[in-house]
């Protein structure tokens, strides 16, 4: 039996099998069936193009912007899935304790994430997707750095009278693992069906009217900046398949996490974000503010006088130094003490240049995963700020649900928890991408300036989409 090229026997899957039985067993007496995975090394292969490959849903993917992790699975061995807002943190900590009580809980890897609001409706374009959605894939394809592994799981009862044995398991574990070879992969496709139409969600007036009255309120002293976002709907001829689309989304776009959540055929949520959301390593939590943007040069030198602008622009060094005290408040309520550099740095993008700044900490003791993400998002980043003017005004002037946008995707387990902030990205249901893009409004904004600064967020997706070289 082989998954990619490397030969994995009955008695390396047996000796697993074994080795983790009983303990699982006994763990799963206290509640409902818990996975049993057989984890093994494997070749390399093109993550994206075996996703492809599978028709098995949930289908669901992870790159960290780093270019360390890659995360490739499909099917649903365990779900976290909710929709009533009180009980986000409860699923969180159910999630959690599966990962501190398994005795394989250094091997569960969970992929999603949450909507933007806890109070708005999402809309019928979001309607296979909950509100908060976290799933341990059946099958999955692992890379970290240069190494590849294959990991396949079955749930397992914990009743004494479980009509599965360790030849049942062994049994259904080799056939999913004999189906995840990686062979006769499909082809990455980089054409798209012809564009018919795109439809802005507010149109040019709509956004203006938008903006002014923003201005107003920012004029007015009762608040200091608000994120509007833009959904732009395209349309095209045919359906657009999301494995395409994010490889090429991922190969146009630098520096950043590339995502996939697809709850059904022709269903997906998808993006290439810059922005992290935070990061746990060990005792420390780590995020970062990115607002302010510039687009990037024609060339070289005009690249950097485009940077130079962007660290001393007032209007766009405010806009920032609201995040950034945003979430050095948020970062007093989690950690022991927190750091931020001075002044902010350039992230140069494929088509934009941001400022972003770092922030770190020590987490305080006990301080629980639905805590983090509840307390950190959403940032002055994508809200506004203060917060919750912000957020009344985002709610009464877009037309739109913001649904997953803007909402936190990542990874969550053991050894590494990693959140990003679900910009630069997408809903696509079958023969419509819709696209999402923001822009954060305070004095000095202009409605022509921010609608061209989403056009420049966009630009990438515009591209691809087009058949141009992204």
């Amino acid at each position: 039996m082989k998954a990619g090229t490397r030969e994995i026997t009955h008695k390396d899957i047996r000796n697993q099998v074994n080795r983790f039985l009983p303990g699982i067993r006994d763990a799963a007496r206290n509640g409902g069936p818990l996975p049993l995975l057989v984890t093994c090394k494997t070749d390399p292969v093109d993550i994206l193009q075996w996703l492809k490959s599978h028709s098995v849903y949930p289908r669901l993917y992870w790159y960290d912007r780093a270019e360390r992790v890659e995360i490739g699975g499909y099917g649903s061995l365990m779900t976290f899935s909710e929709n009533d807002p009180a009980r986000f943190s409860t699923a969180l900590g159910k999630l959690s304790g599966v990962l501190d009580e398994h005795p394989q809980g250094s091997l569960l890897r969970f992929l999603g994430g949450r909507c933007f609001g806890i109070q708005e409706k999402q809309g019928e374009i979001w309607e296979h997707f909950p509100h908060l959605w976290f799933v341990l894939p059946e099958v999955m394809i692992f890379r970290n750095t240069g190494d590849f592994f294959v990991s396949v799981g079955v749930p397992v009862e914990g009743r004494e009278d479980a009509h599965e044995d360790a030849n049942d398991i062994v049994a259904g574990i080799s056939k999913s693992l004999e189906k995840a070879q990686a062979r006769d992969l499909l082809r990455i496709s980089t054409q798209f069906p012809e564009i018919i139409t795109r439809t802005d969600h507010p149109d040019y007036a709509g956004w203006k009217h938008n903006i002014n009255t923003c201005l107003h309120e920012i004029e007015s002293g009762g608040i200091d900046k608000v994120v509007l976002a833009r959904r732009t709907d395209v349309a095209f001829r045919g359906a657009v398949d999301a494995v395409d689309y994010l490889h090429a989304l991922k190969k146009n776009n630098n520096r950043c996490y590339c995502f996939l959540l697809q709850p059904r055929r022709r269903t997906a949520f998808l993006g290439a974000t810059p922005e992290r959301l935070f990061k746990i390593e060990k005792d420390m939590l780590i995020s970062e503010a990115v607002s302010g943007t510039v687009a990037r040069g024609a060339d070289p030198n005009e690249d950097r006088d485009r940077r130079a602008w962007l660290l001393k622009n007032q209007k766009e060094l405010s806009e920032h130094r609201f995040v950034t005290d945003d979430l050095v408040a948020k970062f007093h309520q989690l950690t022991e003490r927190t750091d931020l550099p001075e002044t902010p740095e350039v992230l140069k993008l494929a088509n934009v240049q941001h400022l972003v700044s770092s922030v770190s900490g020590v987490l305080r003791n006990g301080v629980s995963i639905g805590k983090i993400v509840s307390g950190l998002h959403p940032t002055a980043a994508v809200g506004g700020y203060p917060l919750s003017a912000a957020l009344d005004l985002i709610e009464k002037l877009e037309p739109f649900g913001r649904g997953w946008y803007a909402g936190p995707v990542g990874i969550i387990s053991r050894k590494l928890t990693e959140m990003a902030v679900g910009i630069r990205s997408c809903l696509l249901n079958d023969k419509v991408v819709s696209l999402f893009a923001g822009s954060g409004i305070v004095r000095g904004s202009t409605p022509e300036s921010e609608w061209q600064e989403i056009e420049e967020k966009m630009s990438t997706a515009f591209k691809v989409l087009s058949g141009g070289p992204g």
